[in-house]
């Protein structure tokens, strides 16, 4: 880093769990003079996926896949066989411990054998080359040097549909989270390795549809006082100091693309080296708090796979409303769908934030809203569904 005059190394992979956290941090400290240690604690990959058939997954149970990607590439180490324990069940170790064995059901599939070959033997794979222009003109993806993965692209108008299976109700930090967050800051202090938890930034949309994202924040904010450490959530930022929340800086609605991560950057920054006591002026107490403060606004509409109604002869979707208001905001719902009916309105305005759509429709739903005390003051989001 030129800015703070000292290596930076970036040791987070794809969907990483806690234990993947846990065992990384061991693997770069056997390796490496750790001088202070950074822990991101994104919530969607900390608490229990919900699933209709199966009941709630435990994260690391529902990421072993990229558990593996982890030790795959990992020299032979005791740490490494301890990683390799903890991803999954004994019945499921050959999966893990055996690279062959994940694949065993493509054995008699040609195509893919023959696909995998192609890949592999082309020689932007061999040199990690990677370049992608998206088809709806949104921008681009690629790796760049030093193993960054950049992309320009900006969220489309598809994206503001989202299809959340995480619910922060209650205590939602699952226990396994819990207990390998408190093993990584009890192994950083046991060191003597200062150690800062942090959260970056999603759009609203998807800390809206979790719903009570205030519940996980208190609980890590429990361990971080447990531990003296400091916690910053940059989902509560306040707007002035660092406007992220555009539609403009996200590549998706829980990724940053390059101009929003190159915003971060510059706040990070900020905020790390400054004052902890200092700090706190550029961040709201809690999400509830800053969403009464923000500007009322939609962000798109979202949905629970459970959320299925039959009418009639089909199967509805109940859709929910993603608004920083509770209450006091009014919305009129138009659908336009993509084959020869015509437009047709759902609901004029109202303060009702959930309704039905046909599953096979597709089109664009158009949403204006208001306050209700500013009636003539109104706003327009148009979502693709």
């Amino acid at each position: 880093s030129i800015k703070w005059g000292i290596r930076h190394f970036n040791l987070s992979t794809s969907a990483q769990r806690m234990n993947g956290t846990y065992y990384l941090l061991k693997e770069a400290d056997r390796c490496n003079n750790l001088s202070h240690v950074y822990v991101e604690l994104y919530f969607y990959y900390m608490v229990s996926e919900k699933n209709n058939l199966d009941g709630d997954i435990d994260p690391i149970e529902s990421g072993v896949s990229f558990n593996w990607r982890n030790t795959d590439y990992m020299h032979f180490s005791l740490n490494k066989l301890q990683y390799m324990t903890t991803m999954t069940d004994v019945e499921k170790y050959p999966d893990v411990f055996l690279g062959f064995s994940r694949y065993r059901s493509h054995l008699d599939d040609w195509k893919y054998v023959e696909t995998l070959v192609e890949r592999k033997i082309n020689s932007e794979d061999k040199k990690y080359q990677y370049h992608y222009e998206w088809e709806d003109g949104t921008g681009y993806d690629e790796y760049q040097p030093r193993g960054r993965w950049y992309s320009s692209r900006v969220c489309p108008g598809e994206e503001r549909i989202y299809g959340q299976d995480r619910s922060l109700v209650e205590d939602p930090m699952a226990e396994s989270s819990k207990g390998y967050l408190r093993k990584v800051v009890s192994y950083c202090q046991a060191r003597e390795i200062p150690i800062t938890l942090f959260i970056s930034p999603v759009y609203e949309l998807q800390l809206i549809s979790a719903e009570h994202y205030d519940n996980y924040l208190n609980q890590v904010r429990e361990i971080a006082e447990e531990y003296d450490v400091d916690i910053y959530d940059f989902n509560l930022a306040r707007g002035e100091y660092f406007p992220i929340q555009d539609i403009k800086y996200f590549r998706d609605v829980g990724h940053l693309n390059s101009a929003g991560a190159d915003l971060y950057t510059e706040f990070f920054y900020k905020i790390m080296s400054g004052d902890a006591t200092e700090n706190q002026m550029y961040f709201f107490d809690t999400y509830e708090q800053k969403l009464a403060h923000a500007e009322p606004e939609v962000y798109g509409i979202y949905y629970r796979d459970e959320a299925l109604e039959e009418e009639g002869d089909s199967l509805h979707r109940n859709m929910f409303i993603a608004s920083n208001r509770d209450e006091g905001m009014e919305y009129k719902i138009v659908m336009i769908p993509e084959d020869d009916r015509e437009q047709y309105i759902l609901q004029d305005f109202s303060e009702n934030k959930t309704f039905l759509v046909d599953n096979d429709e597709h089109g664009t739903c158009m949403i204006t809203y208001r306050m209700k005390a500013v009636p003539d003051t109104v706003q327009t989001i148009e979502i693709t569904y």
